[in-house]
């Protein structure tokens, strides 16, 4: 039974490079374990020391979030594609000419809630996407970000979001920050 396993990019140093890999299990939990049988020291990174998924990283299932299904005890089955995407923060300062930061909160609606459209922007642009914050209150979500890279693909992404259906809004800097 092959399953597609999206590996993000801070994880392919245990997949040898590879953004996707197969690994096989009748449910998440076996598929995890499989992945680390196959990927040495990629479980740790996933999983906490207790053996549930760790805080700041978010599975989805063929684009559904598996907390809104079985967690861990997911059934899986052959042909379907998980993704593994961890929240990312930080990030090294534009050095290069022409490169710009944006802050701005993507506010979206039910229908994209679990979907992976962050990741699926970081795979489509050649922009780095640090989010600061994130919240999903009912029908909606909020995810404050920061894009960093050349202006033109930071315009770029920001109408594809948009165009997704997404609510783009700049963050106002505070004497604070």
């Amino acid at each position: 039974m092959a399953i597609t396993v999206r590996i993000p990019t801070p994880l392919r140093k245990y997949t040898s490079g590879k953004d996707e890999v197969s690994a096989e299990g009748k449910t998440l939990k076996e598929l995890l374990q499989d992945l680390e049988k196959n990927y040495s020291g990629i479980g740790a990174r996933i999983m906490d020391e207790k053996g549930a998924i760790r805080r700041f990283v978010n599975i989805y299932l063929n684009d559904e979030d598996v907390r809104f299904k079985s967690n861990l005890e997911t059934p899986l089955k052959d042909g379907d594609t998980i993704s593994i995407i961890p929240a990312i923060a930080g990030g090294a300062p534009a050095k290069k000419t022409n490169m710009i930061k944006k802050k701005v909160y993507l506010t979206y609606q039910k229908r994209l809630l679990n979907k992976p459209f962050i990741w699926e922007a970081s795979r489509k642009f050649d922009v780095v996407i640090n989010i600061g914050t994130a919240s999903v209150s009912g029908d909606l979500g909020l995810v404050g970000v920061e894009l960093e890279g050349k202006a033109s693909e930071v315009e770029s992404l920001i109408t594809w979001f948009k165009k997704k259906g997404v609510k783009v809004e700049p963050i106002e800097q505070t004497v604070l920050e």
